[in-house]
């Protein structure tokens, strides 16, 4: 009911973004979970950076409303925290909720961390926000990861697999290096009419 009170008065005075940065160091647990959540309303680079901040914090519901708060927001300069979320955090549910918020941002230098968390998983149960993150973020590097989970027996992972591999996108090709010496390449002449 404190939590309740606390967001409808939060929300109806219209904090300002640095009023709420300055709740989610607080001392109050209440209230920093509180704020993590209604954070996703209000927008500053200094609520953002609260908010990365907030992905340390020792409480689960904190961690897991700063992400919601943050893919929320589209803070893309989260990524690399989030990754690091992903990576080292003891909880599950904030690692799943690491992984739809890194799909959401789409940001590439994701996928290898969402990769070694798909391969880590046990092979009857593949998490699937981590094959559709995978999809989502639309890097050709995951075809060898997700192309065997066709042939899974469970019709839900199979239906993500395809799904996510509708939208991967193959390498972009290298260009190739001029070759030392030789004459610069010309352009096409235009077509004629």
């Amino acid at each position: 009911m404190r939590g309740l009170l606390l967001i409808v008065g939060l929300v109806a005075c219209d904090p300002a973004p640095e009023d709420l940065a300055r709740n989610l160091a607080g001392p109050n647990p209440v209230v920093r979970i509180d704020t993590a959540k209604i954070a996703k309303n209000f927008d500053s680079p200094e609520l953002r950076a609260a908010l990365v901040a907030s992905l340390q914090d020792p409480l689960v519901a904190v961690r897991r409303n700063a992400i919601a708060s943050l893919a929320e927001l589209e803070a893309t300069e989260a990524a690399p925290a989030l990754i690091v979320v992903l990576q080292n955090d003891v909880e599950e549910k904030v690692r799943r909720d690491a992984v739809d918020a890194l799909g959401r941002l789409k940001d590439k230098a994701a996928v290898p961390a969402i990769q070694a968390y798909l391969a880590a998983a046990p092979p009857e149960s593949p998490p699937l926000n981590a094959i559709w993150a995978l999809g989502n973020l639309e890097d050709g590097s995951s075809l060898p990861i997700l192309a065997p989970l066709l042939d899974h027996p469970d019709p839900f992972v199979v239906w993500n697999a395809r799904a996510a591999l509708r939208k991967l996108r193959p390498p972009e090709p290298a260009a190739a290096a001029p070759v030392e010496g030789a004459p610069p390449a010309e352009a096409s002449p235009p077509a004629s009419p």
